[in-house]
């Protein structure tokens, strides 16, 4: 092997991961994003046609590929995102204390009326419930229920536009998710071969287990954006691999002051059952048009880090805005300033789960107890799907985990775990060979040097899936020996 020069070699892993959404905006910039910091390349099925997507994807693997990177490809689905129908002018405004017919359909609204483009909420909003229209900026409290409409009050008025997003906090609406274009799309995705499937609007465990089913193969992310989904959040955690922070959403169905203590506990619960979480939604709405964020954003950002998020999102900022770049590296500086802190190193690390007490979690949990002990920088595991490097990760160690697999799939799922290096590795015929191989692909691609300790976590016999059962601090350069 020939080694990398130490000024050619690559950087340490960083520890917050790094979403950002590919758009218009982006497209063509993706090289420079891997380069800036970006983990994992979000694409939004809201948006763009199936021939965007497919076209993103080939060149998000291409320019990962030319730069050894592992890249996550998330997808999200659009779920079943309830809209308005059009206006004459496709726009209205709507006055304070104006009354208005509710009405279903996606035509053109009439004078005094306002369609929803879709069905089954008639009968389901009862008088004092609240209508919130483009995303929350229009108000309306349902007065009367009719024959075929509603009556609605205008509370807090503003303009609304064709095909803007439309909330009901307080009424049950029935629909099945996931909808026949979600299926469509996961069909698309598990032929394009992307690693991730967030899943929007999901308000039972079932709805991710019948997704599940449909895409076996990507990790499954529960966004948690309605208020229903609060009232199960548990199991909606244990069905998912990780959970989404969507604040855009659910900041619209919650009072908005009631979203920040929300966020915090969805990334415990996440947190304590070993599930990765993404804090999304306008953490850097400002840099759409400037170069530069607000200081309340940045100070967003660093707080989402201090709950203990897995990665931090960038939406708009990437996908349309001016600055796709700038974006993503003014995120990694500010996740770098966080780590750095005392702050960090302190927060509090979840304690040992007795609810999986088989041998991966015992080794993982002790690999972080030696690596702290002893002061070791890094901790080297091999792993088949993935499972030991999210028991690592659940830790929060201060060690780099360096994840070696030999299935690219599994590589790029973890790319969105906290402080995992994801690589992909060959499989060696001993556990033996496999350690020296390590050792000496970590010292020729510079991620350390000879006569730096590290823990290994490997299982035996190797290739094996859920076999983790050995734990070896290793001095890199010294004789292999494991008995």
């Amino acid at each position: 092997m020939t080694r990398v020069p130490r000024s050619e070699r690559t950087h340490n892993s960083d520890q917050t991961k790094i979403v950002a959404t590919i758009g218009p905006a982006s497209e063509d910039r993706i090289g420079e994003m891997i380069d800036a910091g970006m983990n994992v390349a979000r694409l939004n099925f809201s948006h763009g046609s199936l021939e965007d997507h497919s076209r993103r994807v080939e060149i998000i693997r291409r320019e990962a590929r030319s730069r050894m990177a592992s890249v996550g490809i998330l997808a999200d689905l659009q779920g079943p995102k309830l809209r308005l129908g059009h206006f004459h002018e496709g726009r209205r405004v709507l006055a304070a204390g104006e009354e208005v017919r509710i009405l279903e359909g996606g035509g053109k609204s009439g004078e005094g009326e306002v369609n929803f483009d879709f069905t089954g909420f008639l009968h389901r909003v009862r008088p004092g419930h609240r209508l919130l229209l483009a995303d929350g900026r229009v108000e309306i409290e349902t007065v009367e229920s009719g024959d075929g409409f509603l009556v609605g009050r205008v509370i807090r008025a503003g303009e609304v536009a064709d095909r803007k997003g439309v909330h009901l906090p307080d009424s049950e609406i029935d629909y099945s998710l996931p909808t026949d274009q979600d299926r469509e799309h996961i069909e698309f995705c598990n032929q394009l071969g992307v690693d991730l499937l967030g899943v929007s609007f999901v308000g039972r465990p079932e709805e991710l287990h019948a997704i599940r089913a449909l895409a076996p193969v990507p990790g499954i992310v529960a966004k948690i954006e309605r208020r229903s989904a609060i009232e199960v959040l548990d199991g909606l955690i244990e069905a998912s691999d990780g959970v989404m922070v969507a604040r855009g959403d659910l900041g619209v169905e919650l009072d908005l002051e009631q979203v920040p203590m929300q966020q915090k506990e969805m990334i415990t619960r996440s947190l304590r059952a070993g599930r990765f979480t993404i804090t999304a939604t306008e953490m850097l709405e400002s840099m759409i048009e400037s170069s530069r964020p607000t200081r309340a954003e940045v100070a967003d950002v660093a707080n989402a880090i201090l709950d203990g998020s897995d990665a931090v999102m960038l939406s708009a900022e990437t996908a349309v805005g001016d600055y796709p770049v700038q974006a993503v590296e003014t995120m990694r500086r500010i996740a770098r300033a966080v780590e750095s802190g005392s702050r960090f190193r302190e927060m509090p690390r979840p304690s040992w789960r007795d609810t999986e007490p088989d041998s991966a979690d015992a080794v993982a949990m002790a690999a972080v107890r030696v690596a702290h002990v002893l002061g070791i920088g890094k901790i080297v595991c091999f792993t088949e799907t993935g499972r030991t490097i999210r028991l690592l990760t659940r830790y929060r160690p201060q060690a780099e985990i360096i994840a070696l697999s030999p299935n690219e799939a599994t590589v790029n799922q973890m790319a969105v775990l906290s402080g995992a290096r994801p690589v992909l590795f060959q499989r060696e015929p001993s556990l033996e060979d496999m350690l020296y191989m390590a050792s000496e692909m970590l010292v020729v691609r510079g991620i350390a040097d000879y006569g730096d300790a590290v823990v290994f976590v490997a299982g035996v016999p190797p290739g094996v899936a859920r076999s983790t059962n050995v734990l070896k601090v290793h001095r890199i350069g010294e004789e292999v020996r494991l008995h």
